[in-house]
Formats: C-alpha cells, sequence, structure tokens
C-alpha cells in the first residue's frame, strides 16, 4: 500500500493534460487515495499539468541508451568484485572438503582394518584402545566421510 500511492502519483502526473479531474483523498488512517473522482467530502480536487516539452524530452531520453553513472559503474564493479570474492571463496572451500574428504576416507581405512589402535602418548609411548574406543572411533570415522564426502 505505502508504494501504491507513489506509483498512482506518478502516472497521474504523466496522464494527458485533458484528463478528468484528480481527488485526493485521506481516510481516517492517514492513507492518501487518489481518484478520478470524489471517494467522500474529504476528497480534494488536485490540479494536474502534463507538458508536452517533459514528455516530449522524456521520450528522447528513452531512445538514447543511457551510460551508467559513475555511481552505477562502482556499482557494478564492486559487485563483479564481491563474485569474483565469492568464487574464490567457494573453490577454496571445496578444496578443504576434498582434502577434509581424503583424510577423513584414510583414517576411516586405518580404523577398519587394523587388528589393534592406539593412540601416541605424551611421552612417545602408546596407549591401545580398548574395544568400546575402537568402536566409537570407527563410527565417528564413518561419520567424517559421510560429512566431508557428498559423492
Amino acid at each position: 500500500m505505502r508504494f501504491l500511492v507513489p506509483a498512482l502519483l506518478a502516472a497521474l502526473l504523466v496522464a494527458p493534460a485533458a484528463a478528468n479531474d484528480v481527488y485526493r483523498t485521506v481516510d481516517e488512517r492517514g492513507v492518501v487515495v487518489y481518484s478520478d473522482r470524489p471517494l467522500s467530502e474529504r476528497s480534494e480536487a488536485v490540479r494536474m499539468e502534463a507538458r508536452s516539452a517533459d514528455r516530449a524530452q522524456a521520450a528522447q531520453q528513452a531512445e538514447q541508451p543511457a551510460e551508467p553513472s559513475a555511481d552505477e559503474q562502482s556499482s557494478r564493479s564492486q559487485r563483479e568484485a564481491d563474485q569474483a570474492m565469492l568464487a574464490a571463496a567457494r573453490g577454496e572451500q571445496a578444496e578443504i572438503r576434498a582434502a577434509a574428504c581424503r583424510e577423513s576416507r584414510a583414517a576411516l581405512e586405518v580404523y577398519e582394518t587394523s587388528p589393534r589402535l592406539f593412540e601416541t602418548l605424551p611421552d612417545g609411548g602408546r596407549r591401545f584402545l580398548s574395544d568400546e574406543e575402537v568402536v566409537q572411533a570407527r563410527v565417528q570415522a564413518r561419520q567424517a566421510v559421510a560429512d566431508f564426502c557428498t559423492d
């Protein structure tokens, strides 16, 4: 509704000078309505003038392709730069996902083919995982493959 009034007003301004009278009405909520007839006792007649020189100039401008302004060129170049950065970020993200997929598949293969799994301790020693820990590690490795590998 907010955009209807300006659009209607613009249409009325472009109308030929021989058009019928235009009436402006403000309802109880403050909404302004323009019409070709009075809608209530609060309607006021509005004088509209259309100049033929304005229409001729508008038609001439419509025929000539407009050169983009400096702001439009700047906006276009900014959008192109944003799209290039987005494409680069998506490419980098795809590379990271592919590397994570390879790593998670390799870890899953090790977890499923090794008879015993261990973790390396800070002092360089090994602690072998219990059966429950092995099952949990395999479940986590399968989940990582599912998360990173989409094929």
